[in-house]
């Protein structure tokens, strides 16, 4: 029989209550429960590479075993600011089908490595046969050439990189060469001139690097052999959950390079709940993923992540992030009529912002502007009354804080969103970005939980 609108809307109103008493049971015992201080652990696939502004894995599975307790239909998720994958593992622990999206190939790269298959004793037989070939390979031609390669790497550093990008292209299977690839995107990391305590392209300085000394295939082989690790025990969780069979995930799990600005929905397929973080700000000041990423990338087989990527995407250091929420800041302060009225936070942060040099105002809202771009393209992939969990946090611009979560919740009031309940939590344990003179680093962040009207 099917429900009247009037009981529909009842009965969500009655499971949102329910959620929220869910929520709040945690910080019954806990006050600062969310905030996960000294429990953050990164275990198994979340490992396997430093990627910038990586959520925290408990939280995640909390919310989502919460999420399905009120709501148990509850069967397929989406993440469209996917990142490292941290949603899309906790989701498969749980026995979820997903869907995860990213700009950033790097991203989508680490998740489709993430969503297996998985063959860890196959996968070490085959790392054994490629330290092999890196150990009987003298060759001294350096395999990648890009503006600045001699700057960011040692000769020496460049020709070991080069052995190891030759043994892994001689892998005959994708799952494998994939899983390779980011063991190498880790070295390049942590064997390139660029600073690691920063997620911007930083050079150290000339006598640092003069003394250092890297070695590229000691540390991805160190790397390597950790992150094979990881998959045995990631491989041994989901064979005990029963979502396993014969090496591949028992469920759908879709990942796809995509802008969250775009509608790209195909078919029916809808989701029942959506769980992500999106940037906070434009890439430029807050966090530089596209930076972070130039470097790996260069070395990488570009057409092993997916057929959209191309080398276009490495033409500067700064062009993936020039593709993300924030950029095209031009006069685009000038151009916020409808969203102002639509946000009343968003209007009195620019308000605030109009005796500052005009560029502070501009990146905020060009960030805005390209945030609520993207919400008609999510919420048309949520059924009705599906939940939304985002995650979210307020940077600083000219010392005046940005209400994101004010914003956000005022954008998605005018989609029909309902907003259920809000958690605040510290941060101690994300690495976000360094301080400079336009934002500062943030230490805290707000869980916002919403629910897609069932009208």
């Amino acid at each position: 029989m099917q429900l009247s609108s009037a009981q529909s809307n009842s009965m969500a109103e009655t499971r949102d209550a329910d959620l929220c008493r869910r929520v709040s049971a945690f910080t019954q015992a806990d006050a600062d429960y969310w905030s996960f201080r000294g429990n953050a652990v990164r275990e198994h696939s979340h490992g396997y590479f430093q990627y910038p502004a990586m959520m925290v894995p408990e939280m995640i599975s909390d919310l989502i075993r919460t999420i399905v307790e009120a709501k148990p239909s509850t069967k397929a998720i989406f993440d469209p600011f996917a990142g490292s994958g941290t949603v899309m593992i906790e989701a498969m622990l749980q026995g979820r089908d997903f869907l995860a999206r990213d700009i950033n190939p790097l991203a989508v790269l680490l998740c489709k490595v993430k969503r297996g298959p998985f063959f860890p004793d196959a996968m070490r037989e085959k790392a054994n046969d490629l330290f092999g070939r890196i150990k009987h390979d003298k060759k001294t031609r350096i395999e990648v050439s890009f503006p600045g390669r001699a700057k960011w790497f040692m000769h020496d550093a460049a020709i070991e990189l080069s052995r190891i990008r030759r043994g892994i292209e001689s892998e005959p299977t994708i799952w494998a060469r994939r899983f390779f690839w980011i063991a190498l995107a880790e070295t390049v990391r942590t064997n390139s001139n660029s600073r690691t305590s920063t997620f911007k392209l930083h050079i150290r300085p000339e006598a640092e690097r003069e003394s250092r000394v890297v070695k590229p295939v000691e540390t991805f082989t160190s790397v390597l052999n950790d992150n094979i690790e990881s998959l045995e025990a990631l491989t041994a969780e989901l064979l005990q959950h029963k979502h396993l069979n014969r090496g591949h995930y028992d469920g759908e799990v879709v990942v796809q390079h995509h802008d969250a600005r775009v509608n790209k929905l195909k078919g029916k397929v809808l989701y029942d709940l959506l769980v992500t973080s999106p940037p906070y700000g434009d890439n430029v000041t807050t966090v530089p993923y596209g930076q972070h990423s130039y470097l790996p990338l260069q070395w990488i087989e570009l057409s092993d992540i997916d057929p959209l990527v191309t080398s276009d995407c490495l033409k500067t250091t700064h062009e993936i992030d020039s593709r993300s929420l924030g950029a095209g800041i031009r006069d685009a302060a000038k151009k916020t009529a409808e969203l102002k009225e639509i946000s009343p936070s968003f209007a009195g942060t620019l308000k605030a912002l109009a005796k500052e040099p005009p560029d502070r105002a501009n990146r905020v809202a060009a960030f805005v502007r390209d945030l609520s771009a993207t919400l008609d393209p999510i919420v048309g992939m949520l059924r009705r009354d599906a939940y939304l969990i985002w995650t979210v946090g307020n940077r600083r611009v000219a010392k005046m804080p940005v209400p994101l979560d004010a914003i956000l919740s005022e954008l998605l009031d005018s989609k029909r969103i309902v907003p259920i309940t809000a958690i605040s939590r510290d941060i101690p344990t994300k690495r976000m970005a360094v301080k400079n003179s336009i934002t500062a680093t943030m230490d805290a962040e707000s869980i916002l939980v919403f629910r897609k009207n069932s009208d």
